[in-house]
């Protein structure tokens, strides 16, 4: 039962948000905040899609220990493209509340996400093994903590300085 609704699950959400960020690319118009946000709708799913597309084939057959190297290979491709993600989303911050220069602050977005991309490439992580070593997967996730930490503490500062609608329940 869980093999179904799982992948019921998946194909449901991977369907829906690579259409809609399709969508909203297509019919950004000229309007660059979203057409990032279609953009990161569409990395999102693609990169998701490669973690979950071997899960749902492991569950619906023989089973997760004999996709061990699908999974984790769709597991280090989602994580460089979530790190991607987040790069975006940084984007998106600068053109929602028209920021111009800032170039230490972009600098530090770009220096923590090449640190995790290259934390995620190590081979010490053994992405393609059973037995993957936690400490990897703490190391690898502290840039990325840091960057998420960071993108937050700019939105909710902007938006507070904004007074911006859209986020007036976060504070």
């Amino acid at each position: 039962m869980q093999a179904i609704m799982e992948t019921l699950f998946d194909v449901v959400y991977l369907t829906s948000v690579i259409t809609i960020g399709c969508l909203m690319i297509r019919g950004s118009k000229g309007n660059r905040q979203f057409r990032l946000f279609g953009w990161m709708a569409v990395i999102l799913g693609a990169g998701d899609a490669f973690h979950l597309v071997p899960r749902a084939l492991a569950l619906c057959t023989t089973g997760l220990e004999n996709y061990t190297v699908a999974l984790g290979l769709g597991k280090w491709i989602t994580s460089v493209t979530m790190t991607i993600f987040y790069v975006l989303l940084y984007y998106v911050w600068r053109q929602r509340y028209q920021v111009h220069g800032q170039n230490n602050l972009t600098a530090a977005v770009y220096l923590l996400s090449a640190l995790r991309i290259i934390l995620c490439m190590m081979p010490q992580n053994e992405w393609l093994s059973a037995d993957a070593p936690l400490s990897w997967g703490i190391y690898r996730n502290i840039p990325f903590a840091l960057l998420g930490l960071l993108i937050i503490v700019l939105f909710y500062r902007s938006a507070k300085q904004h007074n911006d609608q859209a986020f007036a329940g976060c504070g």
